[in-house]
């Protein structure tokens, strides 16, 4: 099965928009749609130009499926529209399957920044009751599902999860001692 071929190329453009991205997002709390829709253009031209038609098509796989995943989660109000079209221009810059790591290590970094900003803030507790109230609001369907939106939490800018995370995920090809998940 033909997978898109790890580019340095790709990959130094991937860490450019992580960069920026995460200047924006911590800065300013936005995400601009130069920056995330240019990813994806960006990306799926890189794609043919490393790997042809076939490349242009992992790469739209990779934007495919970062877009999906991260789709559903501004559904669940997780994650900004922003975040969506960054890890939409992350997946076709990392291309099918490393996207799926990148989704992956992104999650992690995620988890390990937000727990670490809510320790340092003092709101772990709260955290963790948020957690548990949007779980149980959402799989009992006896009770109205309270989107996490409607509960007092402190703003994480993703941009940074999902710039460490594809990053990471990035580097596996040509460090495979960095794939912890398989």
């Amino acid at each position: 099965m033909f997978e898109l071929e790890p580019s340095p190329l790709r990959h130094v453009v991937l860490g450019l928009v992580g960069l920026v991205a995460c200047v924006y997002d911590i800065r300013w709390r936005v995400l601009p749609d130069w920056l995330t829709i240019g990813g994806m253009v960006l990306g799926l031209i890189l794609g043919g130009v490393v790997g042809g038609w076939d490349g242009a098509v992992w790469a739209g796989a990779g934007m495919v499926c970062g877009l999906g995943v991260f789709w559903l989660l501004w559904t669940l109000g997780m994650v900004g529209s922003g975040d969506v079209l960054l890890m939409g221009a992350c997946g076709a810059l990392l291309g099918w399957p490393l996207v799926l790591y990148g989704l992956v290590f992104a999650t992690l970094a995620g988890m390990v920044i937000g727990l670490g900003l809510s320790l340092v803030r003092g709101n772990l507790f709260r955290v963790f009751k948020n957690l548990w109230i949007t779980v149980a609001s959402t799989f009992n369907p006896r009770r109205k599902r309270v989107p996490l939106s409607d509960l007092p939490t402190d703003e994480l800018p993703y941009a940074v999860a999902i710039a460490v995370g594809c990053g990471w995920a990035a580097l596996v090809p040509y460090w495979p001692l960095l794939n912890i998940v398989g």
